[in-house]
């Protein structure tokens, strides 16, 4: 089976899936979004975001998280998941920890400083329009400048998180560096689904003045890693995981644990409350946010998996350890004692529109403290509500289809689940909204921050 990638030099989430399909070594053809591609790519995908995978069925996929793990799942072989079902796991936090948290630093450094924006509109405009964009260059410029910085503030980055960000990023380039002094790849000598989404990110810092800096001044094996993760081989097996702790141990505890995982967790639990802002301590820094659905969706599946992983001994043991297990654990519900134990499974019923029961749960929560608009009955919102659950469940099992539909997979996509499709869907006909738009939407992960 061969597929066509549409993607941009410029995204860090078609870098990501580049480097997988090499690794895997499938066939496929990589398209570049360009204003000559880009009445096909509207033709065959439903969204205004990158990357697209097209089968040769003709089914277009969005998230790459859904496309990896059903093409891990039809093709096992060379694998980027590890047999160990802890370090699977652990493999998981770290595409989360690099789709939705990395990608803020790779957005805030790319668009809050002049001389980063100055090149970023650049690039994305030289390779949107490479017979020359229309118009006067610095105008396109500008506005593909005004156009992304605009969403800083539905990021959460126009104000206290962006320094918190850069610490952060700043304090993980040095614990990888010295992880990846001892290690091929992050989890031994293959690289895992957690290698390709921090690997993507980072590739694209390093086309961007101020943190490519950091990655050379911290980082020398991140750096070469960063090359040698554009195409990747497998050179052995996945280590242990006893093999792996001394220095993958504080890159959980110092980083992930600091600064991520507590955002990630209040950001679910505000999400699910209805909540308008939440106070959280992130390292030293305590900040007043507002909560971002699309990453509390994403984070949510990630806690349903440590549900059951969380059983496995050495997993435990790791999360113990690296102070991460309070932020993956579910807290307990008001009328469930701290003590009482919860679950070993999640309980997922199936509403009647697809969802589970806690989609459903989540979208009333989200939806009660909406008023009607001016000349519109309560009835007939919630019946647009119920809509966008219908439209949320179909978009989902037709991803699930797109990738593995000779194989038959049942695989559901979640869009947003990752960050990936968080730019807007609307087309401009403006030149420089429509360069930037094309190659840098999936590196605004919480944009488009919408069901």
């Amino acid at each position: 089976m061969s597929y066509r990638l549409f993607g941009a030099e410029t995204s860090a989430y078609s870098t990501k899936m580049r480097s997988y399909l090499k690794y895997k070594a499938f066939a496929f053809d990589w398209v570049p979004r360009t204003a000559e591609t880009e009445d096909e790519l509207k033709r065959l995908s439903r969204f205004g975001t990158l990357p697209v995978l097209v089968t040769s069925s003709g089914f277009a996929v969005h998230d790459t998280t859904p496309m990896m793990e059903a093409l891990e799942a039809d093709s096992p072989e060379p694998s980027a998941t590890p047999a160990d079902p802890a370090l699977a796991f652990l493999a998981c936090v770290l595409e989360e920890y690099a789709d939705v948290w990395l990608a803020k630093a790779a957005f805030h450094y790319r668009w809050t400083r002049k001389k980063d924006q100055r090149l970023a509109a650049q690039r994305s405009i030289e390779e949107y329009y490479p017979s020359g964009a229309p118009g006067e260059r610095k105008a396109t410029e500008d506005l593909a400048i005004e156009t992304m910085t605009g969403q800083l503030k539905t990021m959460q980055l126009d104000g206290e998180l962006g320094p918190v960000v850069e610490k952060s990023f700043k304090k993980f380039i040095k614990l990888l560096d010295d992880h990846l002094k001892k290690h091929l790849f992050i989890f031994g000598d293959r690289p895992s689904i957690g290698d390709f989404a921090i690997a993507g990110q980072l590739i694209q810092m390093m086309k961007d003045p101020t943190p490519a800096k950091i990655i050379e001044k911290d980082g020398e094996f991140v750096a070469k890693w960063c090359e040698f993760m554009s195409a990747p081989t497998a050179s052995g097996p996945f280590a242990a995981l006893d093999d792996l702790k001394e220095t993958l141990a504080p890159i959980f505890a110092d980083d992930l644990a600091a600064f991520f995982l507590p955002w990630a967790a209040e950001n679910l639990e505000n999400s699910l409350a209805g909540a308008e802002t939440f106070d959280v301590s992130l390292g030293k820094d305590k900040l007043t946010l507002a909560p971002l659905r699309s990453a509390a969706r994403s984070f949510r599946e990630l806690r349903r998996k440590f549900v059951t992983g969380q059983a496995i001994e050495a997993l435990k043991a790791f999360t113990d350890d690296t102070a991460a297990t309070v932020f993956l654990q579910r807290p307990p519900r008001q009328d469930q004692r701290p003590d009482q134990k919860q679950d070993a499974r999640p309980v997922r019923t199936e509403s009647p529109e697809g969802d589970t029961a806690e989609d459903e749960t989540t979208e009333v929560s989200e939806a009660s403290s909406e008023q009607p608009r001016d000349g519109e009955a309560g009835e007939d919102a919630g019946r647009k509500r119920k809509r966008r659950r219908r439209r949320r469940g179909g978009r989902n099992r037709a991803e699930g289809e797109g990738v593995s539909a000779d194989a038959g997979s049942d695989q559901e996509g979640d869009d947003n689940a990752s960050g990936d499709d968080a730019g807007s869907d609307d087309a401009s006909d403006d030149a420089g909204e429509d360069a930037v738009s094309a190659a840098s939407d999936d590196n605004a992960p919480d944009a488009d921050d919408k069901d």
